[in-house]
């Protein structure tokens, strides 16, 4: 934390979510949030969004939590871009293009669903 002002934030931003005191129960904490242990059990359709210059959560987690995901109906995955505007934590420069994404994938799975089990 003394080199790094970003890993003083992250782990000071940290600590307040589980309400912890120090950094070493913040990192005691983070264990309890680990998906790998649970990914397989995932059966449902899984959309992962990233921002390819998040500054808190690093991009090569993602392709370890799609590998994860063996037992989902569906995985799609969307990195946004610099060009986008969209590079960063949940896509804070365009937000917008984010909503589409996310509204698209609810649309396209919700008709999936109706074909597959018409009333």
């Amino acid at each position: 934390m003394r080199s790094s002002l970003v890993a003083e934030w992250g782990t000071r931003q940290g600590m307040q979510v589980p309400g912890v005191r120090t950094p070493a129960e913040f990192f005691e904490a983070v264990q309890r949030y680990a998906t790998l242990p649970i990914s397989h059990l995932v059966r449902g359709d899984v959309l992962l969004l990233a921002g390819s210059e998040y500054h808190y959560v690093p991009l090569d987690q993602l392709p370890s939590q799609l590998k994860a995901l063996t037992a989902a109906r569906s995985v799609t995955a969307r990195i946004f871009t610099r060009e986008e505007q969209a590079q960063n934590r949940c896509q804070i420069g365009n937000p917008g293009l984010s909503l589409r994404v996310i509204i698209e994938w609810i649309l396209e799975r919700t008709a999936n669903a109706s074909r597959v089990h018409p009333e």
